[in-house]
């Protein structure tokens, strides 16, 4: 990996998520072999009762012990968590979170009445794909209403299949559903993930792309942060590079760490790197 970076990724699942196959073993040895500042993990935390593994499945338990144990061989491994729909569980989210500790919290919308967007199901429900994308955006503002936590993960995960069905989408064609959330994000300083998974997938850029990452930055928006939305040990940290790249052509120069739930701004290029 490039050493011109403080590289960091905040989005990696390990098997204490229900659909992941990577070990924290294995996560951390990859770490520290190709430099990284920081990594997070932040294994899945779902509610909703058609859920085929529940948020049982999580066990804050065995995971936090875990965590400590790998945190002793890298120091720059954080304990995240990745929720989806709280807005929409609120009572069980809250009772779930009581006495619990993470570095940060994550949400996501990954459910839509029964179906993903990250499937071709979804998009058959409607008309038209366009409908498929607005759904999307109107329960990710809810979400956003909602706030209670700390960042926000892959916010046009729609596009990431979607791609496939509808070669239109853009900030500026979905201004009136982006911009809103994006002021959303911004008053209740929820950080904004550049989710490199997209790269591997049907969008075949950054989610969301950087028409988005732009319209936050004039917005006001400073907080970002990059993950790779990993499960298994090959995805790992992939499009790391090209998502640090991509911002600091955009001009960005601090990404966004977190500890025990409060957000620090470090520097995106590593200064004491010689690399150019």
């Amino acid at each position: 990996m490039n050493a011109r970076y403080n590289l960091t990724d905040f989005h990696l699942h390990t098997n204490f998520s229900w659909d992941a196959e990577q070990t924290m073993e294995e996560l951390v040895d990859k770490a520290i072999e190709n430099r990284f500042r920081n990594i997070a993990t932040t294994e899945h935390l779902d509610f909703h009762k058609n859920h085929h593994d529940s948020f049982m499945y999580l066990d804050y338990g065995r995971y936090t012990e875990k965590w400590k144990k790998m945190k002793g061989r890298f120091p720059g491994l954080l304990k995240g968590v990745e929720v989806g729909e709280p807005n929409l569980h609120r009572d069980l989210y809250e009772k779930w979170m009581e006495g619990k500790e993470f570095d940060f919290i994550m949400a996501s919308t990954h459910w839509i009445d029964g179906l993903s967007p990250v499937y071709d199901e979804y998009f058959s429900r409607y008309k038209n794909p366009e409908d498929a994308y607005q759904k999307y955006f109107e329960e990710l503002y809810k979400l956003m209403q909602y706030g209670n936590f700390d960042a926000a993960a892959h916010i046009t995960l729609v596009h990431r299949n979607g791609k496939k069905f509808f070669d239109g989408f853009s900030y500026e064609n979905f201004r009136g559903q982006l911009g809103p959330i994006l002021e959303l994000m911004i008053e209740k300083e929820i950080a904004l993930e550049v989710n490199c998974s997209g790269l591997r997938f049907n969008a075949r850029e950054v989610i969301p792309g950087s028409d988005v990452i732009k319209a936050y930055i004039e917005l006001g928006g400073k907080y970002l942060f990059l993950g790779s939305d990993a499960h298994v040990a090959g995805d790992s940290f992939f499009g790391i590079e090209a998502g640090y790249r991509l911002l600091d052509e955009l001009g960005v120069r601090e990404i966004t760490v977190f500890e025990g739930r409060k957000k620090r701004l470090i520097p995106l290029r590593n200064e004491t790197s010689r690399e150019p």
